[in-house]
């Protein structure tokens, strides 16, 4: 019941951050989730909770979505995911872990201090992006970061920014819940947590839709960021010294 409580809580504070920012939600959750929970366990589950709640997500920005730069992201991500659901399999637990901290860690610094990554706006760049994305997404469910740095890199607009990663990670999640069935990854604790967690957490997507329009967001994402450093540096020095 505990480990039950924690996993709603984290889902819940997770998806609260990616309704608001359209990013970042795993950034949060993953880091805390390997402090506390397997991620073998945990990673589907919140994926299975990340595919509904997407869903209402995409429905409220759908009006700024650019199809062309999803479609373009696709090619690559869709193709990572198989790799890193496989990995997330296999891998050891505390690799996992380090992996999660280490990953998580260096986008979350990149992301606070705007470092400037010169990308170009062309299909290799894009399939490459997109495959790291895919790969990161489907061993730790953090597809986000480098579709966010390639975005901030080339100056989307704010609304476009968060309405076609909402919609990249949506499909990325699908194709991530498909592979993670196929690798028996999912359990009927896994349904029966992601059943008991997805109302919680369609609750803190929509506060977290409702505080968007009433927040300064540059404010927010600092706070955000700079608690994530910290999560993500204390699962690393857990994972690495035990």
């Amino acid at each position: 019941m505990n480990e039950l409580i924690v996993f709603c809580l984290i889902c819940c504070l997770g998806m609260f951050v990616q309704s608001f920012v359209g990013f970042a939600g795993s950034l949060v959750a993953i880091p805390l989730f390997s402090l506390f929970l397997s991620p073998k366990t945990a990673v589907p589950t919140y994926n299975l909770i990340m595919l509904v709640v997407s869903i209402l997500l995409i429905f409220e920005a759908r009006a700024h979505v650019e199809w062309k730069r999803v479609g373009r992201l696709l090619i690559g991500g869709l193709a990572g995911v198989p790799v890193g659901a496989y990995g997330l399999k296999h891998l050891p637990l505390h690799i996992i872990g380090l992996i999660i901290s280490i990953v998580t860690m260096t986008f979350a610094v990149l992301l606070l201090f705007k470092v400037k990554i010169r990308l170009r706006e062309n299909m290799p760049t894009e399939t490459g992006v997109g495959l790291l994305s895919g790969l990161l997404g489907g061993a730790i469910s953090e597809s986000g970061p480098p579709v966010v740095i390639y975005g901030l890199a080339r100056g989307w607009d704010k609304n476009a920014f968060r309405a076609t990663l909402l919609t990249y990670f949506f499909f990325l999640c699908m194709m991530a819940n498909l592979c993670y069935l196929c690798l028996g990854l999912f359990s009927m604790e896994s349904v029966r947590n992601a059943g008991a967690g997805i109302l919680p957490t369609i609750a803190a997507t929509v506060a977290g839709i409702w505080v968007k329009n009433r927040v300064n967001e540059v404010i927010f994402r600092r706070a955000v960021l700079g608690i994530i450093i910290a999560v993500a540096l204390t699962g690393f020095l857990r994972h690495a010294f035990g």
